[in-house]
């Protein structure tokens, strides 16, 4: 018999309150971060704020290497980029990895 865990703070699950994230706004900040981010990589600036993105979005910084691999590098960054620049924590949150966005205020 298994025990459900409580949702973590944040999360799409938890009664706290969501922010309105609309679909087009998302869309355009994930845009402007991103290109940003991309332009920022040939100056290393870059490469440590996606290191640092990677790190906010559950994941770990050392998981820049996923980048080199071809198709898995764009989903990557792709996912990071979205998770990053969304109002909400609305994804899985893992015990170890706390999450948070660029825009969620925590």
């Amino acid at each position: 018999m298994t025990t459900a865990n409580p949702p973590a703070p944040g999360y799409a699950g938890a009664p706290a309150a969501l922010k309105e994230d609309g679909g087009l706004m998302h869309f355009v900040r994930f845009f402007f971060i991103t290109l940003l981010m991309t332009i920022l990589t040939y100056v290393i600036v870059g490469i440590i704020w996606q290191m640092i993105a990677l790190s906010k979005t559950g994941r770990r910084k050392r998981d820049i290497l996923m980048f080199l691999i071809p198709i898995w590098g764009v989903i990557v960054s792709v996912q990071t980029g979205w998770r990053y620049t969304a109002k909400n924590v609305y994804w899985s949150v893992r015990d170890d990895r706390p999450s948070s966005s660029l825009f969620s205020g925590s």
